[in-house]
């Protein structure tokens, strides 16, 4: 285990107080702990990010767990977006995980036949489920942690964010709306429910056997960049928790709205962030969508300007749903009606208009979109 102190520079202290914090970077000094194992079972790792103690006084800090991309193929905790978005949160007074999960090559997954696993749906149900479980059991690690050992990681256990890119952003929605093996099985294809229902039968339910059983995985929020559902069809009026999404109109990779996997028709078939969206927007869900117009896949890991203009969007949604500034978005639960369609100076606008774009719906709900033209 190896704890780096990022930044020599001295930060004020700070304690709770979200006047500034979480809206803006007010530490220079965070540190890192890394290949922190939270799954003994199948020896999975994160990296922690937090400001120091040396100038932190808060211990009931939000908890925001992010996971890399990589098709279920490849990646790691250490992908450059993750690192950034762990650092940029921790300075913002956050306490940040990256975790590493399953990937479809394990060999408690598919092994080597996990290479082409998005061409099979018992594949598929497979490595989504593994990776599900295996960040059900990341989010179990701090409440196990909270419980028992005293709160090490001084963490607010009731306000757990799961996000992450690409594949990586596919698990918070996972998690958040599969309630259920019912549910699970229900939402695949027929013709791979018994094989699902086996897999969540002999594997612990919907909830695994990754670890740190015993304690709730239920999360507070989700990131989603550039990450997809299975099925729309998980999707409910019981599912309210708040979403901020990132995703590129021309992406092939993961679908912006529903379609196969890697755009080849011999793959499955996935929804993605503009799929999702007018759904639980329709439910009175609070939820943002960031549009890159014309981009493909992850823009922002190859492009400073959009990557920053990711990370203010997603800090920007997460601070105004953390508990001192959370006006209670979600007591809202019904169905809703769009009626206008606006610009920031009040006009009428098409559906493929660039800029800030609000949505007006019958009961008054708003709901905002920052559409990014890159045609």
């Amino acid at each position: 285990m190896i704890i780096l102190l990022i930044s020599p520079l001295s930060a004020q202290l700070l304690d709770c107080d979200c006047s500034n914090r979480y809206q803006e970077e007010v530490f220079n000094d965070i540190t890192v702990e890394t290949n922190v194992t939270y799954s003994d079972v199948y020896n999975l790792k994160m990296d922690i990010y937090q400001p120091s103690s040396d100038v932190d006084l808060c211990t009931t800090r939000p908890l925001i767990i992010l996971a890399h991309g990589g098709s279920f193929i490849g990646g790691s905790k250490t992908n450059p977006t993750m690192v950034d978005l762990c650092e940029t949160f921790a300075k913002r007074g956050y306490v940040a995980a990256s975790i590493n999960y399953r990937l479809a090559t394990d060999a408690t997954v598919l092994g080597f036949a996990g290479f082409v696993w998005m061409t099979n749906l018992e594949n598929g149900i497979k490595v989504i489920y593994s990776a599900m479980t295996d960040a059900k059991a990341a989010v179990r690690f701090f409440r196990k942690e909270f419980a028992e050992l005293g709160n090490p990681y001084g963490i607010d256990q009731n306000q757990i964010w799961m996000g992450g890119n690409s594949a990586g952003a596919c698990l918070g929605p996972h998690m958040s709306y599969i309630e259920t093996v019912e549910e699970f099985v229900a939402g695949i294809d027929e013709s791979g429910q018994d094989y699902a229902l086996d897999l969540a039968n002999i594997n612990g339910g919907i909830e695994g056997m990754s670890g740190n059983e015993g304690y709730s995985s239920d999360i507070s929020g989700m990131i989603n960049l550039a990450g997809a559902l299975h099925t729309v069809n998980w999707i409910d009026e019981t599912d309210i928790t708040p979403i901020v999404s990132c995703h590129g109109t021309e992406d092939e990779t993961v679908p912006d709205e529903c379609g196969t996997i890697l755009n080849s028709p011999n793959n499955l078939t996935a929804c993605g962030s503009m799929a999702i969206q007018p759904i639980i927007s329709n439910y009175g869900v609070s939820n943002d969508l960031l549009i890159y117009e014309g981009a493909g896949h992850c823009p922002w890991d190859l492009n400073a300007g959009d990557k920053q203009e990711m990370i203010d969007f997603v800090t920007t949604f997460v601070y105004n749903h953390i508990d001192c500034n959370n006006t209670e978005l979600n007591e809202l639960n019904k169905s809703r009606e769009l009626i206008y369609r606006k610009d920031i100076l009040g006009r009428d606008v098409p559906s493929d208009n660039s800029g800030i774009i609000f949505k007006i719906y019958d009961d008054g709900f708003v709901n905002k979109q920052y559409i990014i033209n890159q045609k």
